[in-house]
């Protein structure tokens, strides 16, 4: 890969994951995860109500699927367009709960849901982006897109929550249209720091390959 195709797949990313969590942002009323996953989930989880649990799970996982699929569409491959849509689930599934855990132990001591969205988002990102390393199968690569998961999500979940001036709860005064483009900014951001990162070990990946081997 070459710098123009590192920056076509932070492109992708934010596409992909912009689109998923925009989705999350009408859900939650501007707050993707604190909102969209933390209080559905969460409410489902604690008033034992299993059908709404098996059912809001996967349809909210399909939003991590979307990211992960838009960013395969990068390297023009089908079977890696399949391969990080399953990883993109798989850890949508596995943040939501640890979501939906810091959701309630924040509430708990009354922190914001400015506060709620920067770390829940953060820990998100986190998950999603180390099950997307997976692909890579490198620890290294595993951990460095952990990390800028943790860091891009986590950024973008803290301007997203400045952009409604962190409120202690969501506003109701916000038409669909501006709680998707907060959750888009939100994903866009995310997105674009994991994609960047694919794509900067993916073209170190291939330099490594067509480097002659001295005998």
């Amino acid at each position: 890969m070459r710098e123009t195709d590192v920056a076509r797949c932070s492109f992708f990313g934010a596409v992909g994951f912009g689109i998923g969590w925009a989705v999350l942002g009408i859900l939650g009323g501007g707050f993707p995860m604190a909102g969209g996953v933390g209080t559905v989930l969460g409410s489902a989880i604690f008033s034992g109500d299993l059908p709404s649990l098996l059912l809001y799970t996967p349809v909210l996982s399909l939003c991590g699927a979307c990211g992960g699929a838009v960013l395969g569409l990068t390297f023009k491959d089908s079977r890696r367009v399949a391969i990080l849509a399953v990883l993109g689930a798989v850890g949508f599934f596995l943040g939501s709960f640890i979501v939906v855990f810091l959701f309630f132990s924040l509430t708990f001591v009354q922190a914001g849901y400015g506060i709620l969205e920067a770390l829940s988002a953060a820990a998100m990102g986190l998950v999603v982006g180390a099950l997307l390393g997976l692909s890579l199968r490198s620890f290294r690569g595993t951990g460095v897109l952990a990390l800028m998961g943790l860091v891009g999500f986590g950024i973008g979940g803290l301007i997203a929550a400045a952009l409604q001036g962190f409120p202690l709860q969501p506003s109701e005064s916000f038409p669909s249209l501006q709680t998707a483009a907060f959750g888009a900014v939100e994903g866009i951001i995310g997105g674009a720091s994991l994609g960047a990162a694919l794509g900067y070990l993916e073209s170190h990946k291939l330099a490594s390959e067509q480097r002659p081997r001295v005998r």
